[in-house]
């Protein structure tokens, strides 16, 4: 017979920036978490992450902003450029501006130093247990329990929240209907040298270039010691590399870059060890949940990185969750089916506003010059307050 806090736990497929998180919220509240992680060891590899105020509010309320602090830079902006031409566009202000407006920072952070301070939280709160090593491979539910298959046996527990990403090895019990959808695209990533860059690009904001078919994203990262910069343009190759952490050939990056601005493509060139991973498209699944089974993050709801939203809202989620539990008494079947129904319309919206802005990125021709005639009289107040709808986000709206 199962032990009282192993019939109570709730088990958690990844340990990854979601799954993390859903520990740090129900275990400050007061449930027994297991998170069943398939590597070995946490990862020190990884891009950087851009975390918007809708997402730093929740994690300085968890304590977790407070472990980063050394480690992440407060974002000034995005200041956006025309990458075939350099000419500066827009400035999107953040600073003390988005902490006036929102009650929280901008933060620019190394995929490391985040996840290692959700898992430093994680484990210093009781009842939390990590398991390395340990993929989860397929679940099976009575009403009382949730009976895992791993890699390493069987695990109970009361309730499963899939948080193991993009290539959820759970999704298909939950909808077997819709398949990833290659968009043709690939992002290359690699970390720089500031001293690497001239003078105006090391500054604590984003840069975000815009060009036909591609565009280059940089920002400072491990607090400023490093650039962090990603590249994402069409495959050429039409090669597709599935996982986050792929080999790339800086070559094949360069020959998309050779008509842009010298300045900007010189941090293209300033990279050495380049990264790649392929971006694909999901499209909403008809369900998230399955009796006491949940998904979160990427495993619900993947979303290209045009607005810089699959790390926040994998957070998001997380605080959602314990709130809708709570409302729930810890009925997991009701409350999972609540938190979809909570979380559905912002995620689709989004998902929605990740691929739109994508196209505006990379148009060229007549629709290039629309879209920067259209920027260079935007205001910086205008064009944060378009941001509302992202940022002003509170786990009672969903």
């Amino acid at each position: 017979m199962a032990s009282t806090q192993t019939a109570s736990r709730f088990l958690i497929a990844g340990a990854g920036i979601g799954g993390l998180s859903a520990a740090i919220a129900l275990a400050r509240d007061g449930t027994p978490i297991q998170v069943l992680e398939r590597a070995k060891t946490h990862s020190t590899h990884g891009a950087g992450i851009q975390l918007g105020p809708n997402a730093t509010k929740i994690l300085d309320d968890w304590g977790v902003l407070e472990r980063l602090s050394s480690k992440a830079v407060i974002s000034e902006g995005i200041a956006i450029g025309d990458g075939l031409t350099g000419e500066h566009l827009a400035t999107v202000p953040f600073g003390e501006a988005a902490r006036r407006r929102y009650g929280a920072p901008f933060l620019l952070v190394h995929r490391h130093d985040l996840h290692q301070a959700l898992a430093e939280t994680a484990r210093d709160l009781p009842g939390v247990e990590i398991t390395m090593d340990c993929e989860v491979l397929a679940y099976k539910q009575s009403p009382d329990e949730i009976d895992l298959t791993t890699t390493k046996g069987s695990v109970c527990g009361r309730a499963l929240i899939a948080a193991d990403g993009l290539w959820s090895r759970l999704r298909p019990q939950i909808d077997a209907g819709v398949a990833l959808q290659f968009t043709g695209k690939t992002a290359w990533r690699t970390l720089v040298d500031p001293g690497d860059l001239p003078e105006p690009l090391r500054g604590p904001q984003t840069g975000l270039w815009f060009g036909k078919g591609a565009h280059l994203v940089h920002y400072p990262v491990c607090g400023g010691e490093k650039i962090n910069v990603v590249a994402v343009a069409r495959e050429r190759s039409g090669e597709r590399a599935e996982g986050w952490n792929q080999e790339a050939d800086p070559q094949s990056l360069l020959t998309c870059f050779e008509s842009w601005d010298e300045g900007v493509a010189h941090i293209v060139r300033s990279g050495a060890a380049w990264r790649k991973w392929s971006l694909y498209y999901h499209p909403p699944l008809r369900a998230w949940t399955h009796g006491s089974v949940t998904m979160i993050g990427d495993a619900a709801h993947p979303v290209l990185p045009f607005l810089a939203q699959g790390g926040g809202l994998a957070i998001e989620d997380a605080a959602v969750l314990v709130k809708v539990l709570k409302e729930f008494d810890g009925d997991p079947a009701h409350a999972f089916r609540q938190f979809e129904r909570v979380r559905i319309g912002r995620t689709s919206r989004t998902g929605y506003e990740s691929r739109r802005m994508g196209k505006i990125y990379h148009m060229g021709g007549v629709l290039r010059l629309a879209r920067n005639f259209i920027l260079r009289r935007q205001s910086p107040e205008t064009l944060l307050k378009r941001l509302d709808w992202l940022y002003r986000f509170g786990a009672d709206t969903g």
